[in-house]
């Protein structure tokens, strides 16, 4: 009554059976030229295989054009942004790293000169520890009151 037949069945149709779409074509037709590009088609199999592909109805048809070429290579690698709150981080920890150094190498050098000459020299690597280090320590209270 509703188009459906009396207790019987839809026909089982197989996958390579069923109708492709444009998109479906274009996926081919990408294969095709990348096989092209490579050098695994030589002009006149590739022209025939463009006018196959854009002919074809259904996906077994389509899958024969492809069946002789090797898997497609995986596309590159995008590159993932970084959020801000991730580049801001890295800086500051670059920072903290440059200033931990620059410290440690400045304290070094007063160090051996206070030994070397057996006399407690001005302790002036705190000018470059001192202003460079508040300057860090302001930045990473702005960053945990900005909730980063």
């Amino acid at each position: 009554m509703d188009g459906e037949p009396d207790g019987a069945e839809w026909p089982v149709v197989r996958p390579e059976d069923l109708r492709a779409g444009d998109a479906d074509r274009e996926r081919v037709l990408d294969r095709l030229r990348a096989a092209h590009v490579e050098g695994r088609l030589d002009v006149e199999e590739f022209d025939e295989r463009i006018r196959a592909t854009l002919a074809a109805r259904t996906y077994g048809e389509l899958a024969a054009l492809t069946s002789d070429l090797p898997p497609a290579a995986a596309p590159p690698a995008v590159p993932v942004a970084m959020s801000p709150e991730d580049d801001a981080a890295g800086e500051f920890r670059s920072g903290v790293a440059a200033w931990a150094a620059a410290s440690v190498t400045t304290m070094a050098i007063w160090a051996i000169s206070c030994v070397a000459s057996g006399l407690f020299i001005y302790p002036w690597f705190l000018w470059v520890a001192g202003p460079w280090g508040t300057v860090l320590l302001v930045a990473w209270l702005g960053m945990r009151l900005q909730g980063r």
